[in-house]
């Protein structure tokens, strides 16, 4: 196992450096689409793309993961794979495309909103077939190459909106610059593949595409009702109050959207190791689910540390002093994003076991206590009880899972160790805390010495084997060559 947690931890890194880069271009081009659109277009912006984004579910419908998971398993079939995978995605987006553009002019909407719909939904289409390509690279656990087509992406992206800014196009050229980019994106995916690994044509078997499809069905449900979840507190918000508390929102929820990706390429080196231990042994699959919890929770602390004591700072300093208000909204989503990381590998260590609709009934718990708390707050709290729906929803998909876990392998495996991360978090919160008001270089100054403080106390307190230390240090060291293997 030293061999594969040290390959695991390296291309965990890998990908977190380079999604580093990628979210803050991606985080900068958000600035600069809200400050270019103001208070209410940015909130007609973000729902626009929570609209979109539980359509484009439809597209995938768990059918990249399962492509994954299979390609682990055997790679010599990749081909034969990739070929039906990509047959069910294109009916799939027949019938999503569809749907949306039967929604948006159903929907009581503006001409230019309607066309932005139109734009946005063509752009997740063209991502989720390029990304089918980019699940051959992650089942090869080529992490380097997949995380690259991710960086230019957003590259690319900024490229595209200056120049919409500078021809002045409003809400639609926004999304027409979201299609370019994509599709400069799937090209270089598709283009990539089929250099390293050879072509793989498109594979007309209805047999073969709808065995994919039951099997991947649960599991597309489940990232539909995951990405609703995401996305509930916004359009419920559309509905019960106006475009700029949805822009108060949609804000402060950004940051957890950008850590939300943060999460996936963090734990998507996990899935095909996952994949290959669930064929082979299901105590080693457990240890290493266990030994992975460690390093999640331990990540995941001081980012909600640094979000809940600087919000109000981090929110002026983006986005300015129109949406100060977010500053508040953002303190209460803080604290999930310790939860994020956990939730982040149930999709895949469910799906590595065979236990998809394990994982649709956890997520559509999540829904239902995320909606019914909304519900209940948002006409009183406005963006605020939107915030406190979103963590309620968290919180009940990482007990949901947990419950389910303790059902298949006993015990509440890994609870316990999120308790040394939380003391070393709130060691770290009092220095924050302590410098949150100064200038910003002392603010740095300050954060720097809190991460140094977090680190001495998981030290002093054994948090680590000496082990997991050395496989650490080990996968930290970046290779000449590591990015051609």
């Amino acid at each position: 196992m030293s061999g594969t947690a040290e390959r695991v931890l390296h291309n965990s890194l890998v990908r977190v450096g380079g999604y580093a880069i990628g979210a803050a271009l991606y985080f900068a081009v958000v600035v600069i689409i809200g400050r270019y659109l103001g208070p209410e277009g940015f909130g007609r912006f973000t729902v626009i793309l929570a609209f979109v984004s539980v359509f484009q579910l439809i597209v995938d419908m768990g059918v990249r993961n399962i492509l994954i998971r299979e390609i682990a398993v055997d790679r010599t079939k990749f081909a034969e794979h990739l070929g039906t995978a990509r047959f069910v995605m294109w009916i799939l987006s027949g019938v999503s495309l569809g749907l949306m553009v039967l929604a948006a002019n159903l929907a009581p909407v503006s001409n230019e909103v309607r066309q932005s719909i139109y734009l946005a939904g063509l752009a997740v289409i063209v991502t989720f077939h390029g990304l089918c390509y980019s699940a051959v690279l992650r089942a090869f656990e080529e992490m380097e190459w997949d995380i690259l087509g991710f960086v230019l992406h957003k590259v690319v992206f900024m490229g595209f909106i200056g120049a919409m800014i500078r021809s002045d196009l409003g809400l639609a050229g926004v999304f027409a610059a979201f299609l370019a980019a994509n599709a400069c994106q799937y090209l270089y995916y598709r283009i990539l593949v089929g250099y390293r690994h050879g072509r793989a044509g498109l594979r007309i078997d209805p047999r073969k595409g709808w065995a994919l499809l039951a099997e991947s069905f649960p599991l597309g449900v489940a990232e539909i009702l995951r990405r609703l979840t995401w996305q509930a507190d916004k359009l419920l918000l559309a509905a019960l109050a106006a475009p700029v508390t949805v822009g108060i929102f949609g804000v402060a929820n950004k940051f957890l959207e950008a850590i939300n990706p943060f999460t996936v390429n963090l734990t998507l080196p996990l899935f095909p190791v996952f994949s290959r231990l669930a064929r082979d042994s299901s105590v080693k699959l457990s240890k290493a689910y266990e030994q992975s919890l460690k390093f999640l929770y331990v990540m995941g602390v001081p980012i909600a540390v640094v979000l809940f004591v600087l919000a109000d700072r981090i929110v002026l300093l983006f986005f300015g002093e129109a949406f100060r208000e977010s500053g508040t909204v953002l303190r209460v989503l803080a604290p999930a994003v310790i939860l994020l990381l956990p939730t982040s590998v149930y999709g895949y260590l469910f799906t590595a076991m065979g236990r998809q609709r394990s994982y649709t009934g956890c997520v559509a718990v999540s829904l239902a206590v995320n909606l019914t708390t909304a519900l209940l707050l948002i006409p009183a709290y406005g963006a605020f009880g939107a915030a406190i729906g979103a963590v309620a929803g968290e919180s009940a998909l990482f007990l949901a899972g947990l419950i389910v876990l303790r059902h298949v392998w006993g015990g509440w495996l890994g609870l316990g160790l999120i308790g040394r991360p939380l003391l070393a978090g709130l060691a770290m919160a009092l220095i924050c805390w302590w410098v949150k008001d100064g200038a910003w270089p002392s603010v740095a100054v300050g954060v720097m010495g809190g991460l140094a403080v977090y680190g001495t106390v998981l030290l002093t307190a054994n948090t680590f084997t000496r082990q997991e230390l050395a496989l650490l240090a080990d996968a930290a060291r970046v290779r000449l060559g590591s990015a051609v293997r």
